[in-house]
This record gives structure tokens, sequence and C-alpha cells, in this order.
């Protein structure tokens, strides 16, 4: 029995008359045009997230366009709403910087030329502590209408001369006026304050407000007792430090906490880069309170000369020291703690070469010395050029290629003591090239 092959598929034909081949081939014929009816394509199903499987290599028709008709797009990736996000803790926003520096208050000024601030009036009676190159005072003021009573200043070498760095005016305390009438009047001008601290000591509470920005900062200090309403006592104006930078930016010594950079120098030798480096734990305005800062006497001082050493091939370029001290602090040793009086950098020799000189003071010495190192270098090497410790409230003078040293003889004032150290280009340093006695001057 054969099995012709037609359009719908394997069809049996049975052995039987005419009309059952004939019905047998209608049916085929029908079965045929079902199947072509099932290959016509067919709209595109809705997705369900499968593609559907291609069948043959026939290429699906493109949809015809139907201008009358709008199909709603589902919304994109980028446009659709984000899922709710978790609560995170809102980060405290950063305090705006003042629209006024905080630099001026009232008719002083941190950022004025030090030569004006010396023909200021009303710092007549401190003339001649501000005529020397680094230092502070404690000035009286004459009475004006922000009732303002002292004026302690601040003061450090700097590239253009000196240069001001704390100033601390101090209310009249008869007259001060109230921490709230005070406070409104800089918020005005600064803005709200970045910190407020309230410190209480038994029956008195103490109050500080700050304001800031990058190069200054202003501090509101007020008293009062628990009770009654506080008072403004002081307005310190302080420079803050700025980051070292150009060849001092790898610079970075670290010899106790709080340190500061209170100088800086750039000497040359033979061609090769150092710098000179005095540093301190005071903050500019201890500096401006003086011995009456409660950490001044504990404060310490630091004093080094660095080299810059050139880039090998393994490393770049860095900073090696060639000379450190670092003194003061709480200190249990016999003697005195000292603090650094004064530093500079100068030639005495008369060669060329800047020399370094480094005044220490003790803790009752106050203002004059009761150590002197001086020194330089050659050769890469440092030279020690004159070293004089153990001196009695010394006065040093340096001028050319001689040093003088006078110390007072006896705590009443009884006479002076002169020594004076020429320089022995023979030996490289400073000898003892005369002493004598000088009356004590007359009253």
């Amino acid at each position: 029995m054969g099995y012709p092959l037609l359009p719908g598929g394997l069809i049996p034909l049975r052995r039987a008359g005419n009309g059952g081949i004939f019905r047998a081939r209608m049916r085929s014929l029908f079965t045929a045009a079902f199947v072509v009816t099932l290959a016509w394509p067919l709209p595109a199903p809705a997705s369900h997230g499968k593609s559907p499987r291609a069948e043959g290599t026939a290429t699906p028709a493109a949809p015809i366009a139907h201008p009358d008709v709008t199909t709603a797009l589902p919304p994109s990736p980028a446009t659709q709403p984000l899922p709710p996000q978790p609560p995170q803790a809102a980060k405290p926003p950063a305090p705006p910087p003042p629209a006024v520096p905080p630099r001026r208050f009232g008719r002083f000024d941190l950022d004025l030329p030090f030569a004006q601030l010396r023909a200021l009036p009303d710092l007549k009676s401190c003339a001649d502590a501000l005529a020397a190159p680094a230092g502070r005072a404690d000035c009286p003021l004459p009475r004006a209408a922000d009732n303002l009573d002292r004026a302690q200043l601040a003061w450090e070498a700097g590239k253009n001369g000196p240069e001001l760095i704390a100033l601390r005016l101090l209310f009249d305390p008869q007259t001060a006026p109230p921490l709230t009438d005070i406070e409104w009047q800089l918020t005005r001008g600064w803005g709200p304050p970045s910190l407020e601290q309230l410190r209480r000591d038994r029956e008195q509470k103490f109050f500080t407000l700050q304001w800031e920005d990058q190069e200054h900062r202003a501090t509101l200090e007020a008293q009062g007792t628990l009770l009654q309403p506080s008072r403004a006592t002081a307005v310190v104006l302080e420079r803050k430090q700025l980051p070292l930078g150009g060849e001092f930016t790898a610079l970075h010594p670290r010899p106790f906490p709080g340190f500061r950079v209170r100088w800086i120098r750039r000497l040359d030798y033979e061609g090769q880069l150092h710098a000179l480096l005095w540093g301190t734990s005071l903050t500019p305005a201890q500096e401006a309170m003086g011995e009456n800062s409660a950490a001044f006497a504990t404060q310490r001082n630091y004093v080094g000369l660095w080299k810059l050493l050139p880039a090998t091939a393994t490393r770049p370029r860095r900073w090696r020291p060639l000379w450190e001290r670092t003194m003061g602090g709480d200190s249990d040793d016999e003697d005195q703690p000292q603090h650094i009086l004064y530093v500079d950098a100068r030639d005495v020799t008369g060669d060329g070469s800047p020399d370094i000189e480094v005044e220490l003071s003790c803790e009752t010495c106050g203002a004059t010395a009761d150590e002197l190192i001086v020194k330089t270098v050659r050769a890469g090497k440092l030279v020690d050029l004159l070293s004089k410790r153990d001196l009695y409230k010394a006065q040093v003078d340096l001028g050319n290629q001689l040093v003088r040293i006078r110390e007072p003889e006896g705590e009443d004032d009884q006479g002076v003591t002169v020594s004076t150290y020429a320089y022995d280009r023979g030996k490289g340093a400073f000898v003892l090239a005369r002493e004598e006695r000088a009356p004590a001057p007359s009253r």
C-alpha cells in the first residue's frame, strides 16, 4: 500500500472506488489549506519576558503603522521613578563663610600693615616695644566709645618685615557691654558663629564664641556669675597658619602635639637649599597674652636646620634635618625649662653666607637670654661659630664680625659685664676679644 506525499502531510489512501479516492483528495486539499492558513503571519503576541523561538528561515513581516491609533509606550528606565531609599543620617551643613572677614573690630584691623600699626595714636605708649622685629606688647588704650581698656599684640618677622599675628582687645570691666548685645553686633557682620562653648567653674560661667575663615579667626570671650547676665571680656583676632608652599610643601616636622610653624626662612649654602624653622606650641592668641596665658609656662619650642636632598632614581627629593633642638614643656630636670627667645639668619662673619643665631631664654629670664648659639654651614657640614651657656639675663648684639654680650651683675643692677667676641678667620669661629665692666646707669 503506498502513501503519496501531499502538501498536508502523508495521507493514507484506501482502496475504494472513485468516490473514496475523491473524498480522500478533498480531505487532503482541505488539510493543506488549513496548514497554509496557520503559516500566515499573525500579529505578535504580548511579551511575557520570553522571546518566541524562530521557526524556519522566514523573516516576519514589519507591522503596519496606523496613524489613527495611539499606543502607550512603557516608560524608559531613565524616566521611571526611583524606588524609595532608606533614610540616611543627614550631614550637618558646613557653616557658610562670613560675609565680612573676621579680622577687624572697631578701630583695629589685624591685616593693617605693621608700619601703620606703629603709627596709631592709640598705641603711642607702646612705641618702644613695637620697634622690635618680633615680640609682643601689652598697651593701655585711651577711652573711646568701644569701651576697650587694653590691647595685647603679638607679631613675628615676615617676608616683608614684621607681621601682626594676634590682637587681643580687653574691655573695661566697669563698662563692658553685655554678651547678648555684642554677639548681636558681631553676628550681623560676621554671620553666625562656627563654635559656641560654655564652661562653668564654681559660681562663674565662661562663654566662648568663635568665627573664622580661611585666614583669620575671631573669638569673643565673656563671663559672669551663674545668676547674672554675662558681659564681654575680650575680642581676640588671630591669624591662622597657612599650609607651607613651594619647596617647603614636603617639610613636615612634628616634634610635639599642637606644633605651629612660627617662622621659616630659606637659606642657600653653596647652591644647596636649606630651611631654618622655628616652631612653638603656643597659638597666636596665647602669644599675645604672654606670661598671662596658662599655656605659657608649659610651652614647647623647636628650632631646626633642614637640607633638601635632590631626587634619585629610587626616591624623590626629601628634607633631612642637619640640626634640631626641642625644649620646654613639663620638665622634671633641675635646670629651668628654656624657650626660644629669638631666631635670625644673617651674615655676621663676612664670608657671604648666612649665619644662624638662636637665643634661648630661661623661665625667669623674661626678654633676655641665658644661652646663645651661632652656627653656619661649610662644605655641607654644620659649623659652630659660638656657643655660650649659663648666661645671666644677657642682652646679645650681633654686628659686623662682632658679637657683644651684656650681662648684669647681681639682681640689684649693680653693673654690667660686657664681653666682646671677634671673628677669627684662621680658627673659623668667634673668640673672646675683650671683657670689661660698665657701671650701673644712674637713676
